[in-house]
């Protein structure tokens, strides 16, 4: 209650301070200055005010914040207005201020700076001094390790698991920048090996399938076996060349193709699967060669494309 009462006399001392006229001369400047606390704690803020009563034609700085406070810091400060009256000036300033030294008592002065045409002119205000409310009244003795008093646990203490997320995005973000290099610089040669690796496979699986029916017809002739044969034979063309073989009939086929020895195997096995006509096995052999000539040219284009 007495540190309340003390701090409402310094506020009320500094209200009469700033609001009372009082006739001054033109060459007197008072400056004053004091906390409006009696004591703070560690790291608590705290208000201290500048005032400065001057004749009118001087012109008065105060310390802004990159004034060295010594041990103290500053977190904000308040300007109040000028006011002037009968040619007297006042001036007042509110600094609050902190500190994390831990003496038992601080003090403070702080200066008031008067431009002169050459130089400037210090004036101090009176120092002022505050307590540092200390939390612990008998600190420890400094102790070795082995004397502190620990306190032994060896149960096991669950630890939650801290991902680092702005390292595994920089992480992506690298193999993304790398991906997009490697993609510029190889991607031609990249998209090339895949395009050769799925036409080989392709035509791996085509030489399997049309040597199977092959084989089958050889051994004893089936309508079935000769319409699979050539379904699987248009099947394939049509992924090759990229034309519409499942489509076209052997007549149109003619006109696409132009070619008297394909027309002629095609007639062959039309008529095996619609007039049972059993020698269709050398045309089957012919379609698959004409087949892997198409898959060379094919396979040239694209290595050298």
């Amino acid at each position: 209650m007495t540190e309340i009462l003390k701090s409402l006399v310094r506020v009320f001392r500094m209200g009469v301070f700033l609001c009372t006229s009082l006739p001054l001369t033109a060459q007197q400047i008072d400056v004053r200055g004091g906390f409006l606390s009696d004591s703070i704690k560690i790291g608590e803020a705290t208000a201290f005010y500048l005032s400065a009563q001057y004749p009118s034609n001087l012109n008065i700085l105060f310390p802004d914040s990159t004034y060295n406070f010594g041990s103290f810091e500053i977190q904000k400060k308040k300007y109040f207005p000028t006011h002037t009256a009968q040619g007297i000036s006042r001036d007042s300033t509110l600094y609050y201020l902190t500190t994390f030294e831990v003496g038992r008592v601080q003090t403070l002065s702080l200066p008031a700076f008067v431009v002169n045409p050459k130089d400037c002119t210090v004036i101090y205000s009176g120092t002022d001094s505050i307590l540092i409310t200390q939390l612990i009244a008998h600190p420890p003795d400094s102790l070795r390790a082995q004397e502190l008093p620990l306190k032994e646990n060896t149960a096991y203490q669950k630890v939650f698991f801290l991902f680092n997320y702005p390292v595994l995005l920089m992480v992506i973000g690298a193999l993304i920048v790398v991906a997009l290099i490697v993609f510029l610089v190889f991607g031609k040669r990249i998209r090339k090996h895949f395009q050769l690796r799925k036409l080989q496979k392709n035509h791996h699986t085509f030489q399997e399938g049309i040597a199977t029916f092959i084989h089958q017809l050889n051994t004893a002739f089936s309508v079935p076996v000769a319409e699979s044969a050539l379904v699987l034979w248009k099947n394939y063309m049509e992924q090759l060349d990229a034309r519409p073989y499942t489509k076209l009939t052997t007549r149109e086929m003619m006109l696409l193709e132009n070619d008297n020895a394909l027309v002629k195997n095609l007639k062959v096995v039309d008529g095996a699967i619609y007039g049972h006509d059993t020698k269709v096995v050398e045309s089957l052999e012919q379609l698959k060669a004409f087949a892997d000539q198409r898959f060379s040219k094919k396979l040239e284009e694209i290595k050298h494309g």
